[in-house]
């Protein structure tokens, strides 16, 4: 069998264009956590040319698909009127789950570039490996830990923000007396 095609960032398999679209990525992710979403942001893009842009949306539009990654696919796919994205590359700040691993393969996106696993969700690495499974009709090139520790931290700070305000405000509630 032949080895997976994944591998962690390096400067040879990484251009300076994917390191811009990782850095608008995290822009993007930047305005979901401005939302109060998980800050996740994604960039769909073919040479230097992005295609389409997407942050998560799912608090915001009460929608449990509304993940940056699938908005992302969708809108390239209306942008280039085909659902198959052969040629184009997203970058994403966190590694996709597997309902977003699963898009990946079926648009046919060449390659992927993400910068934080995620040991709970992640279909890439962590927990599957669905972009490289051979079984599947299409491998995906996937190039992981782009940026890796600036996407990382920019999970961390909006969790311990949350925590924070979920501590604050359970101090604030007045004490019953028994």
């Amino acid at each position: 069998m032949p080895p997976l095609r994944l591998s962690r960032a390096t400067s040879a398999n990484v251009t300076a264009v994917d390191l811009a679209m990782m850095e608008r990525a995290l822009q993007l992710a930047d305005q979901a956590a401005a939302m109060d979403e998980v800050p996740v942001g994604a960039v769909v893009y073919r040479g230097n040319k992005i295609i389409s842009e997407g942050y998560n949306l799912r608090e915001s539009s009460s929608d449990p698909v509304a993940h940056a990654e699938l908005l992302a696919i969708s809108r390239a796919g209306r942008s280039l009127g085909a659902w198959r994205l052969s040629g184009c590359s997203l970058a994403v700040t966190l590694e996709p789950c597997p309902m977003c691993a699963g898009a990946i393969v079926n648009a046919r996106l060449d390659r992927v570039l993400y910068g934080a696993t995620d040991p709970k969700a992640g279909a890439c690495e962590s927990l599957y490996h669905i972009p490289t499974d051979q079984r599947l009709n299409h491998e995906v090139e996937m190039i992981t830990g782009v940026m890796e520790e600036r996407c990382a931290e920019v999970l961390r700070a909006f969790f311990r923000r949350k925590r924070l305000a979920k501590k604050n405000q359970s101090s604030a509630r007045p004490q019953r007396r028994a």
